[in-house]
């Protein structure tokens, strides 16, 4: 289907349901959100690594033990997923799998509070934001980068197409692909012959 399918998660990762609102389902959406944010983030010349975007995406809530308020799960998370690290079908280097702890660590905390916001975690953060249309709570002003406003409705688009499909993850990446959601941003070309991504 596309190279964001081998990121699917495994329903044995997750402290709590699988199939809830911090499931498989949403995983599956904020890894198109990364990824594609992630990417025009890149073109636009800021460093960042998308295999720990993408990573931090599908294991971000594996340590929550509730679908409500859960302080905690983002440290949680971090924990399991540094306890698994060689059971998980990836292998990075350490500062990449450090950036997918970071992520997951402090996904839930306010920015005034963490030590350092990366541009992982600043793009995990306002791609989770997004799914929010899933509980029917999102505000587009507590988005921090323009790339993730220019998609709103397009997140409330994917929620719509595959809320109630029997297997999420596969609807979501064939609904992301056929929307163009999982293609490189497209370059064009200047007038003095430069290349540059179009958003």
């Amino acid at each position: 289907m596309n190279d964001l399918n081998s990121y699917r998660s495994s329903p044995s990762w997750f402290a709590h349901n699988p199939n809830g609102i911090h499931g498989i389902g949403h995983a599956g959406r904020v890894l198109v959100w990364a990824n594609l944010i992630a990417r025009r983030l890149q073109a636009d010349g800021i460093a960042l690594s998308l295999e720990a975007v993408r990573w931090a995406a599908v294991l971000h809530d594996v340590g929550r033990l509730s679908d409500g308020w859960d302080r905690g799960h983002g440290a949680r998370s971090a924990d399991w997923v540094s306890e698994n690290r060689h059971s998980l079908p990836f292998s990075l280097p350490d500062d990449h799998f450090e950036g997918i702890l970071l992520c997951c660590r402090w996904h839930e905390t306010s920015d005034q509070d963490i030590p350092v916001v990366t541009p992982e975690l600043m793009c995990l953060k306002d791609t989770d934001g997004l799914d929010r249309v899933r509980i029917n709570d999102l505000n587009p002003t507590f988005l921090r980068s323009e790339h993730a406003r220019l998609v709103v409705d397009q997140a409330w688009d994917l929620f719509q197409a595959t809320e109630s499909a029997n297997d999420p993850w596969e609807a979501e990446l064939k609904a992301a692909a056929e929307r163009h959601l999982t293609a490189n941003p497209p370059r064009t070309v200047a007038a003095d012959g430069s290349s540059r991504h179009d958003h």
